[in-house]
């Protein structure tokens, strides 16, 4: 992974004008979402708003710790709020509400935990790790250890974030893009068999 930590709108905006070029050269324009907030804080009153936000396109990672921004970026409220590329979280719908409390706003989000879950695991609600897990490498069962509620709480912090929590934000993300992007490839796979089942064939060797 490239990662990027800032909290410069200029810094993020870059990234984003990196990242559109190298979406509008790809057929498939997918972007991994990841929202950090403190999950216990927040009232009717005073809502949580979101305390870092990550992207990933590719490889290619950006960690935004928006609550210590120095500007509002509109580029990103931009990048997020259109139709032409394809965002895609885990369990999606609090970290929505938290953008939109932060006056940002994503309308094509798609949620993996809805989309798929690992049939060999017998838990009732699966998280990211289980998932990436199953899909990516078993490595990634164990991306959440050590991270507890007391680190959730810290997000907000003055930056630079921690080494350790620079890393869970920036996992986090590359997993949420790596997972959707191999379940877009296996759905497309078996799609195209159906679609043209003359091409089945056995082995070549």
């Amino acid at each position: 992974m490239k990662v990027l930590y800032t909290n410069a709108a200029s810094s993020v905006e870059e990234w984003i004008t990196n990242a559109e070029a190298s979406l509008d050269s790809s057929a498939r324009k997918i972007v991994g979402l990841d929202v950090e907030y403190d999950k216990l804080n927040g009232s009717y009153f005073s809502p949580k708003k979101a305390d870092v936000i990550q992207l990933c396109v590719g490889t290619d990672v950006l960690v935004y710790h928006i609550c210590h921004a120095d500007e509002r970026s509109e580029k990103l409220y931009e990048f997020l709020f259109g139709y032409r590329y394809t965002f895609v979280g885990f369990c999606v719908a609090e970290d929505r509400t938290v953008l939109s409390c932060s006056k940002y706003y994503v309308h094509n989000l798609k949620d993996i935990q809805a989309i798929w879950r690992d049939p060999d695991n017998k838990k009732r609600l699966q998280g990211l790790k289980d998932v990436a897990g199953a899909i990516i490498d078993p490595i990634y069962f164990e991306m959440k250890d050590g991270f507890g509620r007391k680190e959730h709480r810290m997000w907000a912090d003055l930056p630079p974030l921690p080494p350790k929590r620079l890393e869970y934000a920036a996992r986090d993300a590359y997993a949420t893009y790596e997972v959707f992007r191999r379940l877009d490839v296996f759905e497309r796979g078996f799609f195209a068999l159906f679609k043209h089942p003359e091409k089945k064939r056995g082995r070549d060797w």
